[in-house]
């Protein structure tokens, strides 16, 4: 293991044919698999430190990139006694030190490797590893109930100690992408994801929302994963969901408008949801908006009535027909959402809607803080932005006038509510606290927006060349947002990415390549309506989803004005900051690589070439319909004509004026 800056002193391990090879003659070995271990032994000498936290940091480590090992027992030992740790997803539990007389608690402990006692689980035998002739990390094979999945390679790992979430891809040449979610799930929980998704999809798919193949809570030897704590205060349970739907990163996009569409309709699908399907979804992040959607079976499955229109439909001017209203995004990880009994975002008798959840660099400042305050500038506020030129007259084409005039404002109205009046600091404070704060919808649009923010600025824009003092400006400003944290009680103070949005348009340039000035325009402008403390409003914006509706105009209005400068990227490359980023908890995607995004459109082009040249073929030998027949749309088509039909509409527009 000499790939460790700290190494085990002793290790168990699952022999392997040749064993393991020594370090140039000497007693230590290198190279030992990490998922041939199964346990640690640290040593400490008579006047040495504890060596029990130095033990469970391997386990933890261990556990991390292992599913297949929801237990794992360690032990640290001294001259004058040892201590046996157990590593599980309610964290680790320790005995007390023991002398070395007893030699039945030693022998308990190695007994316990074989076969361990009752709510101390070592292995699930559901998924297993293979190992690989370089020795890099393994490929898995993971048995569900609804049938078998090779060749799986873990793309995100979660705290070990909590729900240790872990996602795994099944990429396969010849088909599309599976991808496997394990987690150990609280009993207490009200809401599971499996069972809001099937709510989602039940009486009609909405489009742009993750569809599951199965789920299951996983088994070992007949009996439920799980474990509880010694006073009973929790119980977590493994349970694991297969998902037909896949797609990559945010910041694997091939261009700045790609990305801007993606985020376009992951706001209308997530308004649908909650407005549509009453399920907010309170954790929007990186990591669960993916874009490039890689869609699986839908066959049987009849879409929503009313699916929303999506941007392709707006640009284009034309509205696709539901069956081929594909979304640019697809939101995945319901993990955190909450049922509403109502569409109102004002439900407040829904106990999860008080809580505070969230990923922290993406998370509403609100939401953050606990209290409906983030800072004085905030309770100044932007009108509803209006629309002009094509982008109007494409907007009310597709979405109408009626929808247009719901959202826009009065002369005393700011997003449909009304707000305060001019109060002193203290006065805002003292009312911001007397309030009970709930997730409102517009803090996931929030999150959207810092999820914009994080993405943005650090895509390579392609042939930018950085300089020292463009990577200064970019630093400055990561720094704030990536070390941003939840405060563990709730606080009217400011949230400290307020700073980053608080500044002149020169200013906030800075953070954005130049050849991104009008992006981060765009993002400035957003901020205006993202800032405000809405629900700090004397009367409350008429409809919940007020802020979807800004940042959808600012973004179309953009897309509109710069459909010819679409500002190409170098997919998957993330631009440099000069400091070290600290390590994660929470490491990897939930989404695909950009060589997985490279090799599914090379099949998916092979494929159309395939069908175009069976539908020639069709045509020569007479065999392809009568006449007047209506030919079956080509459902990859819709990736590729929105441009063109884009410059066709604008044109006619522009024609009619």
């Amino acid at each position: 293991m000499e790939r460790l800056e700290d190494k085990p002193d002793i290790v168990g391990v699952i022999n392997r044919p040749g064993g393991f090879p020594r370090n140039g003659g000497h007693k230590t070995y290198s190279n030992i698999p990490y998922y041939r271990v199964e346990t640690v032994v640290e040593a400490k000498a008579m006047d040495g430190g504890d060596g029990r936290a130095q033990a469970t940091r391997y386990a933890y480590k261990i556990q991390q990139a292992r599913p297949d090992r929801p237990g794992l027992y360690v032990l640290s030992i001294k001259p004058q006694h040892f201590q046996v740790v157990f590593s599980s997803p309610i964290g680790p539990v320790a005995s007390e030190h023991t002398l070395w007389t007893d030699l039945n608690s030693l022998c308990a402990y190695v007994y316990s490797l074989y076969d361990s006692p009752s709510g101390h689980t070592l292995y699930d035998r559901t998924i297993t590893w293979t190992e690989r002739t370089d020795l890099s990390a393994p490929r898995w094979t993971v048995q569900t109930a609804k049938g078998c999945h090779t060749d799986a390679r873990i793309t995100f790992l979660g705290d070990p100690w909590a729900r240790r979430t872990t996602v795994l891809r099944v990429v396969k040449d010849d088909q599309p992408s599976v991808v496997i979610k394990e987690a150990f799930v609280d009993c207490k929980r009200r809401f599971k994801e499996a069972d809001l998704l099937e709510h989602v999809h039940k009486d009609g798919s909405l489009h742009g929302v993750v569809l599951h193949i199965s789920s299951e809570i996983v088994k070992a030897d007949g009996r439920d994963i799980a474990f509880s704590r010694a006073d009973g205060t929790m119980t977590r349970i493994k349970y694991r969901i297969v998902f037909a739907d896949t797609g990559y990163d945010l910041t694997i996009a091939k261009s700045v408008n790609d990305f801007l569409k993606a985020v376009y309709d992951a706001l209308e699908v997530h308004r649908t949801l909650a407005s549509a399907r009453k399920i907010l979804h309170r954790d929007m992040s990186l990591f669960n908006i993916l874009m490039y959607p890689q869609w699986g079976d839908r066959v049987g499955l009849r879409c929503m009535e009313h699916s929303p229109a999506l941007i392709d439909d707006v640009l284009s001017g034309q509205l696709r027909p539901p069956e081929d209203r594909k979304a640019r995004c697809v939101v995945i990880d319901l993990d955190n959402s909450a049922q509403l009994t109502t569409g109102q975002a004002n439900a407040i008798e829904q106990k999860e809607l008080q809580s505070r959840t969230g990923t922290p660099a993406y998370i509403a400042r609100a939401v953050s803080n606990g209290v409906p305050y983030c800072d004085p500038v905030t309770i100044m506020s932007k009108k509803m932005p209006l629309l002009d030129g094509a982008a109007k007259e494409l907007y009310i084409r597709i979405l109408g006038e009626e929808r247009y005039n719901k959202y826009n404002d009065s002369s005393d109205t700011v997003h449909g509510g009304i707000p305060l009046p001019p109060l002193e600091s203290n006065d805002v404070r003292e009312k911001a606290e007397e309030m009970t704060f709930y997730h409102r919808w517009e803090y996931d649009a929030e999150s959207v927006f810092w999820t914009m923010y994080s993405a943005l600025i650090r895509v390579t824009p392609a042939d930018f060349k950085e300089t020292e003092t463009t990577v200064k400006n970019l630093s400055k400003a990561w720094k704030i947002f990536r070390n941003h944290s939840i405060p563990s009680d709730p606080t009217t103070q400011p949230d400290p990415r307020n700073s980053l949005i608080e500044l002149t348009r020169n200013k906030f340039r800075l953070a954005f390549p130049p050849v991104m000035d009008l992006v981060a325009d765009l993002l400035l402008e957003l901020s205006w309506h993202v800032s405000p403390s809405y629900a700090m409003m004397e009367r409350l914006p008429l409809h919940d989803d007020h802020l979807h509706e800004a940042m959808q105009r600012l973004i179309l209005t953009y897309l509109v004005n710069n459909q010819d400068n679409p500002i190409p990227l170098v997919s998957g490359k993330r631009r440099e900051v000069n400091f070290p980023e600290p390590p994660k908890p929470v490491r990897g995607t939930r989404g695909g690589t950009t060589e997985e995004l490279q090799r599914t459109e090379e099949r998916e082009r092979k494929q159309q070439q395939e069908r175009l040249l069976t539908e020639i073929q069709a045509k020569q030998t007479g065999s392809g319909g009568s006449r007047g027949q209506k030919r079956p749309r080509d459902p990859t088509m819709s990736d590729i004509g929105p441009g063109s039909k884009l410059r066709r509409s604008t044109r006619a527009l522009s024609r009619k004026k």
